[in-house]
């Protein structure tokens, strides 16, 4: 499947390894290119975990959010709440028909994507914005082009907005979290 990760949080960083080890073509975003150097230079994450230390290429690591975005199925962004306003904005021009954006931990982020974007511009009528309860992993940075991944979520509840796409939403998701589980909407899931 084709995944953009969007941020340079632990989540995100996490999810690029994870997803990328896992046989995905992941393209990876980070607004601030100068703390993402490491992977930028070598296309990919150094990730530690209970099965040991490896490198996780990446497809494309980049300070471009249009190249990261285009083509994806998921777009992935682990990012706190108070840094989806921003994301938003920057992404909107780029959404296409068909994409799931999916926000581990969710905290309402599917609500003000969706609003942000439309301000912005965008009438695309089928994005599907995914909230979780919690982030997916329990994890730390080492330093910018590693990471130490403790656990994975075994329970990943979520909630789509808006619900006439769930279907559509969980069908991607769950290819790449089968532990998701399906809550009645994005607001049951963000207030878990």
């Amino acid at each position: 499947m084709e995944v953009a990760v969007l941020g340079g949080g632990h989540g995100c960083y996490a999810a690029a390894a994870d997803i990328a080890e896992a046989g995905h073509s992941v393209r990876f975003w980070r607004r601030d290119t100068l703390a993402f150097d490491p992977v930028l230079n070598t296309q990919s994450i150094t990730l530690t975990d209970t099965q040991g230390r490896r490198t996780i290429p990446l497809t494309l690591a980049t300070g471009n959010i249009a190249e990261a975005i285009d083509g994806a199925q998921l777009i992935l962004s682990p990012v706190p709440g108070f840094a989806q306003t921003e994301l938003a904005c920057s992404m909107a021009p780029f959404l296409r028909e068909g994409q799931v954006i999916f926000l581990p931990p969710g905290t309402f982020g599917s609500y003000v994507m969706a609003q942000e974007i439309s301000q912005h511009g965008n009438t695309t009528s089928e994005l599907a914005f995914a909230d979780a309860g919690t982030l997916p992993w329990l994890v730390r940075k080492q330093s910018d082009g590693a990471i130490r991944i403790t656990t994975r979520a075994s329970r990943l509840p979520t909630g789509i907005f808006p619900n006439r796409l769930a279907d559509h939403g969980f069908g991607i998701i769950k290819q790449i979290f089968p532990a998701v589980e399906q809550r009645v909407d994005a607001l049951d899931a963000a207030l878990l």
